[in-house]
């Protein structure tokens, strides 16, 4: 199972708490659980609900339950990740869309 879903499950499970704590429940290298951390607030799956200098709390989103959910439908996360990719327009496909809307 990969780091960010055990994440995922953590702050699921356990509630809001940091990533100190995350590291120490999943006996993972701290320096790893945080970058897991920054990947996953930029993907919109864990929010900040709490920051005092260089201390943060984080809970998870709505998105990153919805992504567990679905990962165990899938029968993991690599399978809703290649969904995923594959709903998504190529860049050839994003390009003639653009240029279509913009009357080009």
């Amino acid at each position: 199972m990969s780091l960010m879903v055990r994440i995922l499950e953590t702050l699921k499970s356990g509630g809001p708490m940091g990533p100190g704590d995350v590291a120490q429940r999943l006996a993972a290298p701290r320096y790893r659980v945080l970058s897991t951390f920054h990947c996953l607030k930029e993907l919109g799956l864990i929010e900040e609900v709490y920051s005092k200098g260089s201390y943060k709390i984080y809970t998870i989103t709505l998105a990153g339950r919805t992504l567990l959910e679905e990962a165990e439908k899938a029968g993991g996360l690599a399978a809703v990740m290649e969904r995923l990719t594959l709903a998504q327009p190529s860049h050839e496909e994003a390009a003639g869309e653009a240029q279509i809307s913009s009357g080009i």
